[in-house]
């Protein structure tokens, strides 16, 4: 699909440029223009203007997808979330997710690391939206599969490829940890590490850990030393000193908004990264944790959204503030293109229709049922 793009502001992997055209053919961003290029006449997409914001597509490093529709009561404590997954089947945390993958969309998310039970049914949700996934196989986590090298080796042989994983692990019990590690070395491939977990008591840590949790962590000091990845929810952080000296990435977890950008503005408004840091948290710092290497220049793969700032709320675009204009005025997304087709479209998803809301809010009564039917038991 060859896309031609015009903005107002484009926020490259150098540094944000104003007033330039971005063109896409077969995927890779091919031209970036403070001129019009000549050879887009025949583009299938050409969309845009100076009031248009573009950015990368943000990460999030740890997202439930399939508890999305109960994520209020679980925030509210009001749900036990061990019991909900308890009475839910596979076509239940495909359609849930898919309402997840449907809102994540809608806020500029295109790459998603799920930590769901069930996680290739969630995974399978998100590319039906057109979304990228990156599974995490759980090991002693609470719906972890008792044989986790199993279920790690038969996703990792159905989903990942030479050119690109997408199955990472996920750690929660430090007994497993020496195993896990070793597979890390062995697949390449980086691991989620549980707040609960301890890194500083380890003597050999793979470099391609990503520790949950912010401030509240025990192992700070290790993870400095050794370069590791750290990975928080700016909204339930309890922090008295910045984080950017850890180039962090964020995860939305369960979070009742369910919104990046509004962990973005927590994250800069409590002083725990300033609103550049943020926004990098969000896009090429989280990159960078699974191995991924993108970013707006020529001949990248970048997935790229673009934010329409020509009203309140979503207004001005102000060019001398980029950083902050993404974080606090991006609330009218008008396209997302991932894999250089586009998934969303004037505001409208373009793979999700109204059948598959009301099979999941269908499934959503079910579910509410069965819940109620467990507590009276």
């Amino acid at each position: 699909m060859k896309v031609l793009i015009k903005a107002g502001l484009a926020l490259t992997k150098d540094s944000p440029l104003r007033d330039i055209y971005i063109g896409i053919n077969n995927e890779k961003i091919e031209v970036i223009s403070k001129d019009e290029p000549e050879d887009y006449d025949d583009a299938e997409l050409s969309i845009g203007g100076l009031d248009r914001l573009v950015s990368p597509g943000f990460i999030s490093i740890q997202t439930f997808l399939s508890l999305y529709p109960f994520r209020y009561r679980i925030f509210s404590g009001k749900l036990n979330v061990n019991d909900i997954v308890s009475v839910m089947d596979e076509k239940d945390v495909y359609y849930f997710s898919l309402l997840a993958g449907y809102h994540l969309l809608k806020t500029g998310i295109t790459k998603i690391i799920t930590a769901d039970p069930k996680p290739e049914h969630a995974a399978r949700a998100l590319m039906t939206i057109g979304l990228k996934p990156i599974i995490a196989v759980g090991v002693g986590c609470s719906w972890s599969s008792s044989d986790w090298k199993r279920e790690f080796k038969a996703l990792y042989s159905r989903w990942s490829t030479k050119e690109e994983n997408r199955v990472i692990i996920k750690l929660c019990d430090e007994d497993e940890a020496e195993e896990v590690f070793g597979i890390s070395n062995e697949y390449k491939i980086p691991v989620l590490v549980d707040r609960s977990i301890n890194l500083s008591r380890f003597k050999e840590i793979p470099r391609n850990i990503i520790a949950l949790g912010g401030g509240s962590r025990k192992d700070l000091e290790i993870i400095r030393k050794e370069n590791l990845g750290l990975s928080f929810t700016p909204s339930y952080e309890i922090c008295k000193f910045t984080l950017g000296s850890y180039m962090p990435s964020i995860s939305l977890d369960s979070t009742p908004r369910y919104d990046i950008r509004t962990e973005m503005g927590i994250a800069a408004s409590r002083l725990l990264l300033t609103s550049e840091e943020a926004y990098k948290a969000a896009t090429i710092w989280g990159y960078k944790q699974v191995g991924i290497t993108e970013g707006i220049e020529r001949g990248s793969l970048t997935d790229l959204i673009i934010f329409e700032v020509n009203e309140p709320p979503s207004f001005p675009l102000d060019k001398e503030s980029p950083f902050e204009s993404i974080i606090y005025s991006s609330y009218n997304l008008e396209t997302a293109i991932v894999g250089g087709e586009a998934i969303l479209d004037g505001g409208v998803p373009l793979n999700i229709g109204i059948k598959d809301i009301e099979e999941a809010n269908k499934r959503i009564e079910e579910i509410d049922e069965k819940y109620r039917n467990m507590e009276k038991d």
